[in-house]
């Protein structure tokens, strides 16, 4: 006896492992939506091959490894943060404005998608061995370096290797400590973070905002030498 569908009754048909669409951008969609609950450590080809409708062997058609796969999303964030920086460039009314702009974007990336920040700064320790990641990441810095000083610093053209910071720190040791405080400041705020300034805040984006309006005051008008030369208590 056949069913409505063709196929005899009691039977289902054998599933193809047949897929449509892009399945390299697929791909990249599907771990990006697993990022923004979950952490980079629960992913695998299998999870992700399972996610899209594809065989897991279909993975290895498109992306060499998984760091492959993670590598290319990272590249892409790269782009959006160079982006984003060049409106905030564009639209802020002088250098120090723009820069608290960049400030809270670059740590409100950390707070609330943790695990693509992690992914763009330092997950993967051969990282930049991967050509495009590395030249993604660079022209990022290159970016802010220019938001700093208002002029390009350095370029990928350059005789120096843009990540030989024994080289550069002497050209842009401003912008080198700027960029390290961020990245530190991102990391207080990640989302899975057990303690940090706003682990506890109901208004996180505000007070992540008020938080840095502060650092940065600091860090621009010279505070930290005032408070180390400050006179302790009773002296």
């Amino acid at each position: 006896m056949r069913s409505w569908r063709g196929f005899p009754e009691g039977c289902l048909p054998i599933p193809k492992c047949y897929h449509k669409g892009n399945v390299p951008q697929d791909l990249r969609i599907a771990t990006v939506r697993i990022l923004e609950s979950e952490r980079l450590e629960d992913l695998s080809v299998r999870r992700l091959a399972k996610e899209v409708r594809v065989a897991p062997a279909n993975f290895y058609n498109h992306y060499g490894s998984l760091n492959d796969l993670l590598l290319e999303i990272a590249v892409e964030h790269f782009q959006v943060l160079r982006e984003q920086i060049a409106h905030i460039r564009r639209t802020s009314a002088h250098r120090t404005d723009a820069l608290k702009r960049i400030a809270f974007y670059w740590v409100d990336l950390g707070r609330t998608r943790s695990e693509l920040y992690r992914l763009m700064f330092g997950y993967l320790p051969d990282a930049y061995a991967h050509h495009d990641y590395r030249l993604a990441a660079g022209a990022a810095l290159e970016d802010l370096m220019e938001l700093i000083y208002g002029y390009r610093v350095f370029t990928l053209t350059d005789d120096c290797d843009p990540n030989d910071v024994e080289t550069l720190e002497k050209k842009v040791q401003v912008g080198y400590g700027l960029y390290a405080m961020l990245c530190g400041l991102s990391s207080l705020c990640i989302a899975h973070a057990p303690i940090g300034p706003f682990s506890g805040s109901k208004n996180p984006r505000e007070d992540t905002a008020t938080f840095l309006d502060g650092v940065l005051d600091a860090f621009i008008k010279g505070d930290m030498a005032r408070v180390l030369n400050a006179k302790e208590p009773g002296d």
